[in-house]
């Protein structure tokens, strides 16, 4: 990619692919004969179509990429076959980017051979694998901490001298600051009951390893427990065992101070270790699953407000009898959850369920056939990927239910029960008959991807709902557009904005409410109670919306124009939605367009 600046300076930037070898040894390499596409994406509306461009043309200029763009799309076409690659442009630098066969998996190259480690990515081309021992039950050792590289398709060991000070197992790894924070576990022992640890490392991706200086002292001793980073970048530390008790505390701590706090944090309601914990697109947090002192599956889901300082919802149970459990954070809202029937169930069983954003419950269609290891992954256009234990299934936000999705080639081994996605759009397990990280690549969308055109037009595309549709939720009516219930909401999935222009229609008349919706999960409403629109009597009308910077301004096509009383942060970026007032038996809206500037 060339940047042409006005006082004549060129800057070249190099594009390097890559194929995982892992992808070679399943005889499915890229020989050369095949078609690059390369897509640039940013704070812009797209004006130029990609060019095609021969795999043995290296070195061709990519004049087709805008110099603003913040994000890249490898799209390789070779026979019958598909690869793709997805990458965020840093500021400076050359960029690398790992091309995945379409809908297929494949393994990097380097195996983790360790157990008890926790496999985390701490950014989209970044997964951490820390703490895990090697040897059997009687002589187990501390493994080495390894980074992988998905961009290159490396996995390196971090050099012992910049290793974790203290070795532990099963602690948990959260994104913190330009690194990964690794707190809590338990020192390696016989049969894996070593002291529980007490600290939390800081690994810098600057420096490529764990920084020297004393460990941050946690609050107490925990094991087993979940984590997620608040909207604040603080990591929340939850639940879990000291050794002892299955704990109900919850703690914070902080990238930037290095402080750790348990004052003004709230409690679990049930104390629980191996906990599934959430942020929410409203910010808030979300605890479900675990298991409790007496050993027993919990069936409590727990919501509490995105500083964690008190509950913000009346937790309650859902399901007690499942045998397993997977939840993963919706986009449009709230979360779904998905359960494993126990032996002999009915196959009506509600093996699926949508937490709407308002804390519902809500029965989904039960997923056909065997369902025995549920893993979500991802949640690319508001729909998360599903393992079953023997196949993969995909959710549809707007039917309420899981649909076929892919047929792999060759049917992946037990995948265990974990799995991750560095982005929405890939799945990474651990492959236990390799030892091997494995990927693969389902979607491409991200923050910065171009619509194809207004939506809400022929269907729902590109949007999701934040509670179960149809019924009495959300649904698509072709002859009129989206028809909302009060108080719902459906969002444009996966792209984030800057400044942008927003336009839509209520072709009954029945306003709706167009909804900003930053990082921290705080909402400006044009229409709504944080900004009142002067609604017009024309059957129809539409509104259209500006943001620019921290200004919000509105103007509709029957007259009338303002300015909103803005709270939105200059540089927030924010996610795009439509919402039927609670004052209104519903709302009708279509033909939404969103332009970025």
């Amino acid at each position: 990619m060339c940047a042409c600046h006005g006082g004549g300076t060129v800057t070249t930037r190099v594009v390097t692919t890559h194929v995982p070898l892992g992808c070679v040894s399943a005889g499915q390499a890229l020989d050369g004969e095949g078609y690059a596409k390369f897509y640039g994406s940013g704070d812009f509306e797209p004006t130029l179509p990609a060019a095609g461009h021969p795999l043995k043309s290296a070195g061709d200029v990519l004049s087709e990429i805008d110099p603003a763009s913040r994000a890249l799309v490898v799209d390789v076409s070779e026979g019958t076959g598909r690869w793709l690659g997805v990458t965020l442009i840093p500021a400076a630098g050359n960029l690398d980017v790992l091309l995945l066969p379409w809908m297929a998996s494949c393994g990097l190259a380097q195996p983790i051979a360790s157990s008890g480690a926790t496999v985390a990515p701490i950014d989209p081309a970044t997964v951490l694998i820390t703490g895990g021992v090697v040897g059997g039950e009687a002589s187990q050792l501390p493994a080495p901490s390894r980074v992988a590289h998905l961009a290159v398709d490396s996995v390196e060991p971090i050099g012992t001298e910049y290793d974790l000070l203290y070795p532990r197992t099963h602690a948990s790894v959260t994104p913190f600051g330009d690194g990964a924070l690794v707190a809590g576990g338990s020192a390696p022992g016989a049969g894996g009951a070593g002291a529980v640890r007490n600290t939390a490392e800081v690994y810098s991706s600057v420096t490529g390893g764990f920084d020297q200086q004393d460990p941050i002292l946690l609050s107490t001793a925990r094991t087993d427990h979940g984590a997620a980073v608040l909207v604040t970048g603080e990591t929340l530390l939850v639940g879990g065992t000291d050794g002892t008790n299955v704990l109900a505390s919850m703690e914070t701590v902080d990238p930037v101070t290095r402080t750790v706090r348990a004052v003004n944090v709230a409690v679990l309601a049930v104390a629980r270790r191996q906990p599934d914990v959430l942020r929410l697109a409203s910010g808030e947090i979300l605890v479900a699953g675990g298991i409790d002192a007496t050993g027993s599956p919990v069936a409590t889901v727990e919501w509490f407000l995105p500083d964690v300082s008190k509950v913000s919802k009346l937790a309650r149970p859902l399901v007690d009898d499942a045998t397993a459990r997977a939840y993963i954070a919706l986009e449009g809202g709230g979360a779904l959850a998905v359960f494993a029937p126990p032996p002999g169930a009915a196959p009506s069983y509600p093996s699926v369920w949508v937490i709407d954003a308002d804390g519902t419950f809500e029965a989904a269609t039960p997923v056909p056939g065997a369902l025995t290891t549920p893993i979500l992954f991802g949640g690319a256009g508001g729909a998360p990927v599903l393992w079953t234990g023997d196949r993969w299934l995909r959710w549809q936000p707007w039917s309420g239910s899981f649909g076929a999705f892919i047929s792999l080639d060759e049917t992946p081994p037990d995948m265990g029960s974990v799995g991750t996605s560095p982005d929405p759009g890939l799945a990474l397990w651990v492959d236990p008959s390799t030892s091997a990280l494995t990927l693969m690549r389902f979607d491409t969308d991200g923050p910065y991807s171009p619509l194809s055109g207004p939506l809400l037009v022929t269907d729902t595309s590109d949007m999701a709902p934040d509670a179960l549709a149809g019924l009495a939720g959300a649904a698509f009516d072709p002859s009129l557009g989206l028809v909302l219930p009060p108080s719902r909401s459906a969002f444009v999935t996966d792209r984030t904005y800057a400044d942008v222009d927003i336009d839509v229609d209520a072709p009954t008349g029945e306003p709706v409410v167009v909804v900003l919706r930053d990082q921290l999960g705080d909402e400006l409403e044009v229409g709504g109670v944080s900004c009142p629109v002067a609604r017009s009597p024309d059957a129809s009308l539409s509104i259209h919306v500006e943001r620019r910077g921290s200004t919000v301004s509105w103007s509709q096509s029957s007259g009338g124009m303002g300015i909103c009383p803005s709270t939105v942060l200059p540089n927030a970026r924010v996610s795009i939605g439509v919402r039927s007032g609670s004052a209104v038996s519903r709302s009708v809206s279509t033909n939404l367009r969103v332009t970025r500037l």
